[in-house]
């Protein structure tokens, strides 16, 4: 049985990545909703991250040591294809070899080079008889450490160097041939870019300015204490405006968004008094999404207290929740207007 190996000539550079779940945000502190959900959302995101950050980091690393390694530092990977070399090399570990001139070589060295019969596929095998002329140009013979015999061939080195194993990576080899599956090949190409892709924009979308530390009065019923979110931030809606590629959609968007606010907020106010919940959450979760993307941070802070009143169906907080909605309205228009002048000016 002969070892043969894979050259690797290229690595892909894409790496998966896992969209994180929707914002932290506490919720009440009433019966049934109590601080259990939201420790294990923040427990289960917290996996998540240290699982999207191991495989980015290993793809980075993978990465950096098949493709960017060879052609730095002027070594060459393998990846083993049969046990002939077992228990050292098994099937699937990658070898690291370097060049080294004939006249270095021993007996006992571990080498990869082209046998001279048959496909002159690539080998790795032991040395176990060697002899170099006075010109340079080496003849061995190797044999698997796992075979029976020696290799039927003697092989000629003539190009004054060979690759001489100096380490092996268990297992590797397994993972570069699994991701040159076709299926997973497309996988990483359109889905890893993708979620990505989403990742950053929430990160984006979610993320708060770092404010004052106080505490802020308009809590829902027993909700307790929640740091104060200014009304109005320009960081998101700038954020938004690099991702448009146009800061004229940015402050569109804006302005659309400035001009429905009354109609959003009337639209949760009298799904909430006639009692339809899915009405309620429907409309608290576009005035959300959109709160955060133009930068409302305050408006969408109570929309998120309203989405969990609704989730854990307790009607009394929903409806507490729903007047912050309303009462801050006025607030959020003038901050709006504020910045509508500012950009005019």
């Amino acid at each position: 049985m002969t070892a043969s190996l894979v050259r690797h000539r290229r690595v892909s550079r894409t790496a998966t990545t896992t969209a994180t779940p929707g914002s932290e945000k506490p919720g009440t502190d009433k019966p049934g909703a109590g601080k259990n959900p939201g420790a294990r959302s923040r427990f289960a995101r917290a996996i998540v991250s240290v699982i999207t950050t191991t495989v980015m980091v290993a793809a980075v690393a993978a990465f950096l040591f098949l493709a960017v390694g060879p052609r730095v530092l002027g070594y060459q990977t393998s990846t083993m294809l049969t046990g002939s070399m077992s228990p050292l090399i098994n099937p699937g570990d990658v070898v690291v070899t370097v060049p080294v001139a004939v006249q270095n070589l021993k007996v006992g060295d571990i080498i990869t080079y082209h046998i001279p019969v048959e496909d002159q596929r690539v080998e790795t095998h032991r040395i176990i008889d060697l002899a170099v002329n006075s010109q340079g140009t080496a003849t061995v013979r190797t044999k698997g450490d796992a075979n029976n015999g020696a290799d039927p061939w003697t092989a000629t080195l003539a190009g004054g160097q060979v690759d001489r194993q100096v380490f092996t990576v268990p297992y590797l080899g397994n993972a570069i041939r699994a991701l040159r599956d076709p299926v997973v090949l497309k996988v990483l190409m359109y889905g890893a870019p993708a979620a990505l892709v989403v990742m950053v924009l929430v990160s984006i979308w979610r993320k708060k300015p770092e404010g004052d530390d106080a505490v802020d009065a308009g809590t829902a019923g027993d909700a307790g204490q929640r740091r104060a979110l200014p009304a109005f931030d320009r960081r998101p809606l700038k954020r938004l405006a690099r991702e448009m590629k146009s800061k004229e959609a940015a402050e569109k968007f804006a302005a659309a968004y400035a001009k429905l606010l009354p109609q959003r907020v009337d639209k949760i106010s009298h799904a909430l008094s006639t009692g339809n919940s899915d009405l309620a959450m429907d409309a608290v979760l576009s005035l959300k999404t959109s709160s955060s993307m133009v930068g409302a941070l305050r408006m969408e802070q109570h929309c998120v207290l309203l989405e969990h009143a609704l989730v854990m169906t307790d009607h009394t907080a929903a409806i507490q929740a729903g007047e912050l909605v309303r009462q801050h309205q006025p607030q959020l228009e003038e901050a709006l207007g504020g910045h509508t002048t500012r950009r005019a000016a």
